[in-house]
């Protein structure tokens, strides 16, 4: 398990958005990015970031406190010591106040030539 040093988020809201701000949580910690640009509305897209700086047991994308909020798409970008960093893209979503989204993905397996 790499220890996460830093990971960025960029979000492509589908047709119903929200106006709320957006949170994560940490190994069931909730916190709101920072660096934020953009919105959430619909058809919009929003981004931000956070210096973690621990071992990630789970990390979520947060669902509105209220309401529906349509994710088209989430890309990810991880910045984890020991690893190169790497990128990944999740697909379509719908999230509400009781639901979460897996955002965190481990680093890829090396390779090389045999």
């Amino acid at each position: 398990m790499p220890k996460l040093n830093r990971f960025t988020i960029e979000i492509e809201t589908g047709e119903t958005g929200t106006d709320l701000p957006v949170h994560f949580t940490i190994n069931n910690h909730k916190m709101p990015l920072e660096d934020t640009q953009g919105g959430v509305g619909p058809a919009e897209t929003f981004s931000g970031g956070f210096e973690i700086g621990s071992f990630v047991h789970s990390l979520t994308l947060v669902g509105p406190e209220s309401g529906q909020w349509d994710v088209r798409k989430i890309k990810m970008d991880y910045d984890c010591e020991h690893t190169p960093p790497y990128s990944v893209v999740f697909d379509t979503v719908t999230l509400d106040d009781t639901t979460e989204v897996n955002i965190w993905q481990d680093p890829p397996l090396p390779t090389w030539d045999v």
